[in-house]
């Protein structure tokens, strides 16, 4: 009895916060919050019936077989392990500390993985465009390529206008998102807690709220409010060394076997393996490489990535071929702003920008500068190259290349 109760609650825990078991078997979101709210408890619950059937077995083994227990054992403390600890270990936030090198001495960081770049999910003929997010801080600019910043998935951005700022990436949605690590007044210390329905779910050390990244809201206190969004861009590596010189890029090596050996291994495991493996998935095929979403917007093909942004409640997702389509520019509006999607050839990005010119744009580049002089402000919500059918499960309403 002991023992079926710990299995029972060790596979709870592993079905609804290893996300690794959502491949297989998905609970309703409720349900998932509700394991997480009482994780602790069922924890202890876990384990203590575990232990209390080893109590039973040892005065009197004949209640069943060694080899039986044994292998029971394993299951519920893998089960646990997956849920319980892995996530801590495998997704360890750098939130504050983190590690930058000038642009200028970028690229063997990236030769040495460019294996990883090139062979998995974005298939990056060279190192010149292997794409990065580019977050424009008060130091600077700072380039995250998606494989560095897949492993914390939490990396600080440094601050802007002296806010504490932290990027946020999910490798299921392609996306990276800045924020400000703060809601309503109250600082957040973020980590991951899981993935549902295909997106990043974090969750805050000081109050223990889980947070969907693409919402940035507290999942049980969403009238608190969300974290501020900060712009950012995506564009090829030789665009972002040729746009700011001066900037720097986020790196985040695994450790050598001589320097940290069970870390390095588990490391290698974890990041190549299980995690980027499993993004690569989702580059794949029509279905979503965790099957937790089961209704699809057939406007765009469900794996086509957008560029999509809001002001308020209004939502809309672009594709590069329309913008391009387009002439390059796109001038709409977006809940009562004028606003600017643009591509800039040059440098092979599209960005957003908010239009107070008074008249429609005719040309600008990825940084904002109009032919007079002037620049324009970019539109802090825009998330670029993330998948449409992720974009669409959440904002169901939202707009689609929008004129």
């Amino acid at each position: 009895m002991l023992l079926t109760v710990s299995l029972g609650l060790n596979f709870i825990i592993f079905k609804d916060l290893a996300d690794i078991s959502q491949w297989l078997v998905q609970s309703s979101r409720d349900f998932t919050m509700s394991v997480w709210y009482n994780r602790h408890i069922l924890a202890v619950f876990a384990v203590g019936s575990l232990l209390g059937a080893w109590v039973l077995w040892l005065g009197s083994r004949a209640l069943c077989r060694k080899w039986v227990l044994v292998s029971l054992t394993f299951v519920a403390l893998f089960s646990f392990f997956s849920g319980y600890i892995n996530p801590h270990l495998m997704f360890r936030s750098q939130q504050h500390t983190a590690e930058f090198v000038p642009v200028s001495d970028a690229r063997p960081y990236f030769e040495r993985t460019f294996d990883w770049a090139r062979f998995g999910w974005q298939k990056h003929e060279s190192v010149d465009d292997i794409s990065v997010i580019v977050l424009e801080t008060d130091d600077g600019a700072i380039a995250y390529s998606d494989y560095f910043i897949l492993q914390p998935h939490v990396a600080t951005g440094g601050s802007i206008d002296d806010e504490e700022v932290v990027m946020t990436y999910c490798g299921l949605t392609n996306m990276g998102i800045a924020y400000s690590p703060v809601i309503d007044d109250q600082p957040l210390e973020l980590s991951v807690m899981t993935q549902l329905e295909n997106n990043l779910v974090l969750w805050d050390h000081n109050s223990g709220e889980p947070i969907q990244q693409i919402w940035g809201t507290m999942e049980g206190a969403p009238e608190k409010g969300k974290m501020k969004e900060w712009p950012t861009v995506r564009m090829p590596l030789a665009s972002f060394e040729a746009l700011y010189p001066d900037g720097k890029v986020f790196v985040n090596e695994i450790a050598g076997f001589s320097k940290n050996p069970l870390a390095a291994a588990w490391d290698r495991l974890t990041r190549h393996v299980m995690m980027y493996n499993g993004v690569s998935l989702q580059w794949v095929g029509d279905d979503p490489a965790f099957p937790t979403i089961k209704e699809f917007d057939e406007r765009l093909p469900r794996k086509s990535l957008v560029y999509g942004l809001n002001v308020d409640d209004d939502y809309v997702a672009y594709t590069k071929e329309f913008v391009i389509e387009s002439g390059n520019i796109v001038n709409t509006t977006i809940g009562d702003r004028p606003v600017v999607i643009a591509y800039d050839e040059h440098y092979d990005s599209v960005a957003a920008f908010y239009n107070g010119t008074g008249e429609p744009v005719l040309a600008v580049n990825v940084v904002g500068e109009l032919a007079d002089g002037r620049t324009l402000e970019r539109v802090e919500t825009l998330k670029s190259e993330i998948f449409w059918f992720i974009w669409a499960n959440f904002f169901k309403d939202t707009g689609v290349n929008r004129a």
